[in-house]
């Protein structure tokens, strides 16, 4: 699947269904295939063949696939307790979910934003009701002038479409951190450290918060992020990824 050069676009709310009765929209992935379900800007089936959703029993504390009897996985067993409720993925890091993750985040894809957050959707269907908002884990001001945007904020705002959950800009990057991807658990824990601030110290009070990002290996990040608004007086925070990646 070879990129589709794209610069960044903000996402339409409206637009792709009405186009779609003149024009039809096909997968934004692959650019080729004809959406799973008929609807605009969706992955047709063949992407999803090759990115498996999560799927099952799952695992309370990071959201992957459980691997045993218990609620958490043998990764969640042997690392230390985080401070969010419960965990949500969509997908295993595989090779074709990094890639279609790099492309969003990346390379201003960000029309990819609404199939993501309509299928993370999905995994609320019995619980979206538990929160009072949805959170995007926050770019450091630098970061997101050189993108033009954050991607967990995009996609935050998808998922709050089909949810109706609404988004609440609560946390700041106070900051900038190099990136977690080639740290240790010790670096990553490390690094993140008082990378984060609330705007407003009531904006949390008493709230059940989801906590979202684009993807989880150790939490780090996330647990930084949930640990503040906790500390804020958030009453509850779950996390919701598009990707979990196992630590080994």
């Amino acid at each position: 699947m070879s990129p589709v050069a794209a610069g960044p676009r903000r996402v339409s709310g409206r637009f792709p269904e009405w186009i779609s009765a003149f024009l039809p929209l096909l997968c934004p992935l692959c650019g080729k295939g004809i959406p799973f379900d008929g609807s605009a800007n969706m992955f047709c089936t063949e992407c999803l063949k090759r990115m498996p959703m999560i799927r099952g029993k799952v695992c309370r504390t990071c959201g992957a696939e459980a691997d045993g009897i218990f609620e958490s996985c043998t990764d969640c067993m042997n690392a230390p307790k985080p401070p969010w409720t419960r965990a949500y993925a969509l997908f295993n890091y595989t090779d074709e979910v990094r890639e279609c993750i790099h492309r969003f985040k990346y390379r201003g894809r960000t029309e990819l934003a609404r199939p993501l957050g309509r299928l993370a959707a999905g995994l609320l269907t019995e619980t979206a009701s538990l929160y009072d908002a949805v959170v995007p884990v926050p770019l450091h001001w630098t970061r997101f002038l050189r993108r033009g945007y954050n991607q967990s904020a995009l996609f935050a705002e998808e998922l709050s479409r089909w949810t109706g959950i609404p988004v609440r800009r609560m946390l700041r990057r106070k900051r900038r951190t190099p990136r977690q991807a080639f740290l240790t658990r010790n670096e990553r824990n490390l690094n993140i450290r008082g990378a984060f601030s609330i705007f407003d110290s009531t904006a949390a009070e008493k709230r059940s918060i989801l906590l979202v990002d684009d993807v989880m290996t150790t939490g780090a990040t996330l647990g930084e992020a949930a640990g503040v608004l906790l500390n804020s007086g958030a009453a509850r925070v779950d996390v919701l990824v598009i990707a979990r990646r196992q630590r080994n």
